[in-house]
């Protein structure tokens, strides 16, 4: 018995992938930059961001700071998947009105 995997509109396979075993990393975003504590696992390849109000959100090593009006914006309540490039083992999330939750799910 052979398994296909979902096509899109233009007869494309859409690979399906899994969530980390270790769980979703929660981050408390406000007016100033907030960070991830942990780095994100280097197996993981793509991650799955979403948060519960409006925010800004930039991906990269340690030392990486959101930036208000530049950096790319996360609607509230909108799943996102971010491929992950070399080195980029970290998110910083700036809340772009209030003070929300922000949440980042490793795919496998």
């Amino acid at each position: 018995m052979s398994l296909l995997f979902p096509v899109d509109d233009n007869g494309n396979p859409i690979s399906i992938l899994g969530f980390d075993y270790r769980g979703t990393q929660t981050i408390n975003v406000s007016s100033t930059n907030s960070t991830l504590s942990q780095s994100i696992p280097t197996d993981i390849e793509i991650v799955t961001i979403i948060a519960t109000d409006a925010c800004r959100f930039e991906i990269g090593d340690a030392s990486v700071e959101a930036v208000r009006n530049t950096s790319p914006f996360l609607y509230p309540g909108t799943y996102i998947d971010v491929p992950l490039l070399p080195g980029e083992r970290h998110i910083s999330f700036l809340a772009e009105i209030a003070d929300c939750t922000a949440y980042v799910i490793g795919r496998v």
